[in-house]
């Protein structure tokens, strides 16, 4: 029996932010450009997204370009990857060769995020349990239909968080936001901006209370023609995010 609850966090207005999820450098951007701006601001965690048929892509950067970050003094970098597209499909399947395909980088990743983006995925039990052998945190995303996913991970005691995203990755911002789960680590997300950080951090410290989360933005970070990883926005989130008082340091 999966015990936790939603809805059961005193509204004290002392939330703190652990981490600032930033998802989507690719080869648009130098990797040494990452570390740079990570030594300004360690709380930054690097969100590379991973997909087997869009490496190269706008947001899915090349294995050349994973191959030249993972040669970077990566200690103080904090990066999470982002399964996308059939690695999400073989990941809940048990098939795990999406490392090898990733190469140098996998060890190097703190944190494995898998991305259903609302769609309903099949899974084996026995698979959500072997992913306590990838030694990481899994987060998953919180996406209305995959629930039964996250409650076996938590009853197999996988080290597991959860991302609330509604709009399922379309960077869209939600009607309200949603208290945490007790019991795990939770991550907010959805039409996060660098102009409406501060405003909507006030928002969901008014609604968590009490509470230590991340926060993680990806579509707003980009060029307006999507085609570059834009790091001014980047900054400009990073420095809002420390003006609030509620970074963890």
């Amino acid at each position: 029996m999966v015990k936790y609850s939603i809805g059961s966090v005193q509204n004290v207005k002392n939330m703190k932010i652990n981490k600032v999820t930033m998802t989507g450098a690719d080869d648009s951007i130098n990797p040494n450009e990452l570390f740079e701006i990570s030594k300004k601001y360690p709380f930054v965690e690097w969100g590379i997204l991973v997909s087997r048929n869009s490496q190269g892509n706008n947001r899915f950067p090349s294995i050349e370009w994973m191959n030249k970050l993972s040669e970077l003094n990566t200690d103080n970098l904090s990066l999470s990857c982002h399964l996308c597209g059939t690695y999400v499909k073989e990941v809940f399947m048990g098939n795990d060769t999406f490392i090898n395909e990733l190469g140098s980088i996998w060890n190097q990743f703190q944190r494995v995020q898998i991305n259903t983006h609302g769609y309903k995925h099949k899974f084996e039990e026995s698979a959500i349990t072997d992913l306590k052998k990838f030694e990481k945190e899994i987060i998953f995303q919180f996406d209305g239909v995959n629930k039964p996913i996250l409650d076996y991970a938590i009853s197999e005691g996988v080290n597991c968080s959860t991302l609330f995203d509604m709009s399922h990755g379309a960077g869209v911002l939600p009607k309200e936001w949603l208290l945490p789960i007790d019991g795990i680590r939770c991550g907010y997300a959805g039409g996060l901006s660098p102009e409406n950080v501060v405003g909507q951090l006030k928002l969901i410290d008014e609604k968590v209370g009490d509470y230590e989360l991340w926060i993680d933005m990806e579509t707003q970070i980009r060029s307006n023609n999507d085609q570059k990883f834009d790091l001014t926005k980047v900054i400009s989130v990073l420095e809002s995010c420390i003006n609030t008082g509620l970074i963890i340091k």
